[in-house]
């Protein structure tokens, strides 16, 4: 499958669906959690997965979950293990499932389709298989020196620094045309919504084919919640608890 020439798995009939029960289903992404993360980010990450085991919540984690780009994955991965545990034991039992993203390539899956009950085929996959930037020139140099040399602060302090420059010049029409490439997606995979992270902006609107569930910030930690013929965004504070 090509979507405006990006090379994309095609969603075949049994590695790529998730038949749905009754319960609800959590999307959340971009956690990057690595060596360098704050001890909140690591709380929050905790608490959304224990709070989704108690409640008995089907989870995604939908790319970029440990920060692989920066540093080796193991090496980030092993700087949070009580969360690392948790999700590999819920992947274990089936109530979980992870996705690559371009921070987390190594990952088996890119997309998978879930049935929500009254909802439909729900496509969740990160996105950056459609970003044009991703597949760059620009975009693979950029990559090659982090993975050499993201473990040097100022090396990862110049690529944030870069990425938002390039927010701030074109980030309007950069989001743009990722929207549209993962409209294009949900379309061809014959979906009714798409769910995606990559972009660190969480998005739903009625109608519209195209959701984001948001990221891990500095103080809460986005998601998106899929129940009974409703989506809706929420969010988790370590102050407030779920949203």
């Amino acid at each position: 499958m090509h979507v405006n020439g990006a090379p994309i798995a095609d969603p075949g009939p049994d590695q790529y669906q998730w038949a749905g029960g009754s319960g609800r289903t959590l999307v959340a992404s971009d956690w990057h959690l690595g060596s360098f993360s704050s001890s909140v980010a690591e709380q929050l990450a905790q608490r959304f997965l224990e709070y989704a085991r108690e409640t008995g919540d089907r989870v995604v984690l939908n790319g970029d979950i440990f920060e692989g780009l920066f540093e080796p994955a193991e090496q980030a991965e092993a700087a949070h293990p009580v969360v690392r545990d948790m999700i590999a034991e819920m992947a274990t039992r089936g109530q979980l499932l992870r996705l690559a993203g371009n921070h987390d390539p190594d990952v088996d899956r890119s997309l998978v389709i879930v049935d929500q009950p009254k909802i439909g085929r729900v496509l969740i996959s990160h996105g950056h298989a459609v970003d044009s930037l991703h597949h760059s020139r620009l975009g693979h140099a950029g990559d090659a020196i982090s993975r050499r040399m993201g473990h040097v602060a100022v090396v990862r302090g110049a690529a944030r620094f870069a990425e938002r420059a390039a927010k701030a010049i074109a980030g309007v029409a950069i989001e743009h045309v990722f929207q549209v490439r993962c409209r294009a997606l949900v379309t061809q995979s014959k979906c009714v919504v798409g769910i995606f992270g990559h972009i660190h902006r969480r998005y739903l609107a009625p109608g519209d084919a195209y959701a984001n569930a948001g990221y891990l910030s500095r103080t809460r930690l986005e998601y998106l919640v899929l129940s009974d013929g409703v989506m809706k965004l929420a969010q988790l504070e370590l102050e407030t608890g779920n949203s």
